[in-house]
């Protein structure tokens, strides 16, 4: 646990089919946010979230899958809690490793996390949020967690062009959301960094003890737990992703960046 543990009062317009807006108002360096879901609302009932920084979006991500990705990385998980972690728990490199994009609310003009509730949420729902928070930090970097879709057409191979250079950037992991995904190829500059099919990428994965999970394929490039080995895409001209399928798909892929807020814009 972080050295700070609080609600966060200012969580409005928790009702069904609207935007519930959580704003984060105290100057420290927020690690964890958690909220937590009562009167009928799980997690189910809760689709996109989006977290600005200066009106900005940086995170993104769905109520259904947080839980997935706590669960690959082998952490605790609450049906009735819903985690925002910006931590890495399983870093070898420490202290500053493991808080390397955790949020410095003391360097931004505000913070605020938006969470839509579904229609088919019930009457008389409840959610509080909670934080675990330090002091102020000076460290700039944040987890900036992309997303984006695209249709998998051909059964066999699939090529994605990846955002690079000025685009680009450090990535921890590309999370791959297609249940149709049977071989993964990676390429940077035309120069194979990953190829492998799914059953290879998930043995590898259990070594480091994680846990893969149904329907997504996880590219880890911090998976045993060394953050010098994300892969710099800001580096790179070309950053070629070939998905093999054995059956046409779509591909829903957030990426997560360890990003400086000075790049936010």
């Amino acid at each position: 646990m972080s050295s700070n543990y609080d609600q966060q009062i200012d969580l409005q317009n928790v009702v069904p089919g609207a935007t519930a807006v959580l704003k984060l108002s105290y100057f420290a360096t927020f690690d964890k946010i958690h909220l937590n879901l009562s009167g009928g609302l799980t997690k189910a009932h809760i689709g996109r979230i989006e977290g600005k920084a200066n009106g900005v979006t940086f995170f993104v991500d769905d109520g259904s899958l947080i839980g997935i990705r706590d669960a690959y990385q082998g952490l605790f998980v609450d049906a009735s809690v819903l985690t925002i972690d910006f931590t890495e728990p399983n870093t070898r490199g420490g202290a500053a490793a493991q808080y390397l994009s955790a949020v410095p609310r003391n360097l931004l003009a505000s913070l605020v996390f938006e969470i839509e509730i579904k229609a088919a949420a019930p009457g008389g729902i409840v959610m509080k949020a909670e934080a675990e928070y330090r002091e102020p930090t000076p460290n700039p970097f944040i987890l900036r967690r992309k997303d984006f879709n695209v249709p998998l057409p051909n059964v066999g191979e699939n090529d994605i062009m990846l955002p690079v250079a000025i685009n680009g950037g450090l990535i921890k992991r590309i999370w791959l959301h297609a249940p149709n995904v049977t071989a993964v190829e990676l390429r940077t500059n035309a120069t194979p960094r990953i190829r492998a099919k799914k059953a290879s990428i998930e043995f590898a994965q259990k070594r480091n003890r994680l846990v893969p999970q149904a329907g997504i394929i996880v590219l880890d490039f911090v998976a045993d737990g060394n953050m010098m080995n994300m892969l710099n895409t800001a580096g790179v001209n070309e950053c070629l992703l070939r998905l093999t399928t054995s059956a046409a798909d779509t591909l829903k892929c957030y990426i997560d960046y360890v990003d400086d807020m000075k790049r936010l814009a």
